[in-house]
């Protein structure tokens, strides 16, 4: 049975510094993606979190000289893994490069698996969620309005009416009072 957060933490709590610093170094050792989250945590360096991002971004949705793989998980990942140590505004611009991507690779391709709509979809409504929590005048809203008018074109209908939604244009429950 794997480690609960709970006993990890009742374990950490008994360990002393020789024993944390032995785990760490075990941590490091273990994986190439535990080397690059410890980097950003210790050193607040998440730049090759965010080449690894974009070389997932590649993979998944292709370049005019790489063709997509449409195998959006290890974007995914990645763009998880970036966004857990990133600023708020780097890590919106993160999930913006990954609509984007999606948005390009859809325009090039003309369609995906249905699955990467809704995946494409969900990283969406994550950014709007995050920058309703940023500064109105830090937000790329050039970007958003960009983004909003192509989604149609590509298949991403949902993109349009949520951005309404963060604009106030529409309420999120409109469309359960069209029923009544």
């Amino acid at each position: 049975m794997p480690l609960t957060l709970t006993g990890l933490r009742r374990t950490l709590a008994d360990m002393d510094a020789p024993e944390l610093r032995a785990l760490l170094e075990d941590l490091y050792r273990a994986s190439a993606a535990n080397k690059r989250l410890l980097t950003a945590k210790l050193q607040g360096d998440n730049s090759e979190l965010r080449a690894k991002l974009e070389s997932e971004l590649k993979k998944a949705f292709g370049t005019p000289e790489r063709t997509a793989t449409f195998r959006v998980s290890g974007a995914k990942n990645a763009l998880a893994d970036y966004v857990k140590v990133a600023a708020p505004l780097d890590a919106l611009d993160a999930e913006l490069r990954y609509v984007e991507a999606a948005m390009d690779c859809l325009g090039t391709y003309g369609g995906w698996p249905d699955n990467n709509y809704s995946s494409t979809e969900k990283v969406w409504e994550g950014l709007l969620k995050r920058a309703k929590k940023l500064p109105d005048d830090a937000l790329p809203h050039d970007r958003f309005q960009a983004i909003a008018k192509r989604a149609y074109n590509v298949g991403l209908d949902g993109i349009p009416y949520e951005y309404d939604v963060f604009r106030g244009l529409h309420d999120d429950d409109e469309d359960d009072e069209l029923e009544d």
